[in-house]
């Protein structure tokens, strides 16, 4: 395979599939009162975390769950972590966004504490006392329910409203629900917020060719223009976006454009042809010479009206099942 980028590595497709969480909640006030003494350098007080309304926790101390985050480790993701870090040495770990963790009691008896939510402030602010700003605690909220496995997995995608996962790591997501809702797409979208044709896209990726879900990881493909030559081409689906990503590369492009896949130029033209094709077609079926035609061309006509019309109503059904902000082809107004 001639993948046009380098390949993210951070993320292993299969572990991110296998992955599994059991906790077993711990004491918050034992937690809280044996403190950071696992973390103390010499030189160092151990401390105790106090609480007003947040705890306030030395951040070192805090676990992160291997395998738990689904996000992609990309460019985009360390951008967004350097940012956070220059904003944290500057003015500090703000309050009004503390971070998500939980007490869990190991196997031996220790109590640890782990992160649900904010592994990017977690890792900013950490990447800041590597380069010497001192932060003794930050802010945390420490969560007593909803830490089962299911909600912890659903929590990935309803924590994260206002940065949303990318679409790789939302069907992760997806295909870990699974594990609850085998074949209900309707319920799992429920409890993520989703619609359940969302879901069923999301899960027709994951599912398909490792390939395809790691160019749509990757950004060498548009989530969108996976799923669509998914359920265009099925099995072949491979070899089109292979084909393709040779024609990209050679037009010098980084990423996979619509217009390089098979077929693609043709299909863009008869769509945006199509109201002015139906139009002409009206026009004929009223015109007083209609009637002159063969009859076999006659109902050649008609099928392609009565075609046109199948399909207004279909997409009216759906629009009306999953309502979208996207403009609707309107077959009786030529595009411009």
């Amino acid at each position: 395979m001639d993948a046009i980028t380098v390949q993210q590595t951070d993320a292993v497709n299969q572990m991110d599939l296998d992955f599994r969480l059991n906790l077993f909640p711990g004491s918050i006030k034992k937690a809280m009162q044996f403190g950071n003494q696992d973390v103390v350098k010499e030189g160092e007080v151990a401390q105790k975390f106090g609480s007003s309304d947040l705890w306030n926790i030395d951040p070192r101390v805090i676990q992160v769950i291997p395998g738990y985050n689904t996000r992609v480790k990309n460019a985009t993701y360390k951008e967004r972590v350097l940012l956070l870090k220059k904003s944290m040495k500057e003015v500090g770990f703000k309050k009004d966004s503390p971070l998500s963790v939980i007490v869990v009691e190991e196997e031996n008896g220790k109590l640890s504490i782990k992160l649900k939510r904010g592994h990017r402030r977690l890792e900013a602010v950490l990447g800041a006392i590597a380069e010497g700003k001192p932060f003794e605690t930050v802010p945390c909220v420490i969560v007593k329910d909803d830490v089962t496995e299911e909600d912890l997995t659903a929590d990935l995608v309803l924590s994260n409203n206002g940065d949303p996962l990318d679409p790789y790591a939302t069907a992760i997501v997806c295909k870990r629900m699974t594990r609850w809702y085998p074949d209900n797409h309707a319920k799992i979208a429920s409890k993520l917020g989703l619609w359940p044709s969302q879901v069923t896209d999301y899960l027709l990726l994951i599912n398909g060719p490792v390939e395809i879900s790691d160019y749509v990881r990757d950004e060498v493909i548009a989530f969108t223009l996976a799923v669509e030559l998914l359920k265009e081409h099925g099995p072949r689906a491979l070899g089109v976006i292979e084909q393709s990503l040779a024609r990209s590369k050679a037009a010098g492009k980084t990423k996979l454009m619509p217009r390089f896949v098979p077929g693609k130029v043709i299909k863009k033209a008869v769509t945006a042809a199509a109201p002015a094709m139906k139009a002409a077609i009206d026009d004929i079926k009223n015109d007083k010479a209609f009637s002159q035609l063969s009859p076999e061309n006659q109902n050649k006509l008609d099928a392609i009206l009565e075609q046109f019309k199948k399909a207004e109503e279909a997409e009216a059904k759906l629009n009306a099942e999953n309502p979208t902000d996207e403009p609707e082809l309107n077959l009786d107004k030529a595009e411009v």
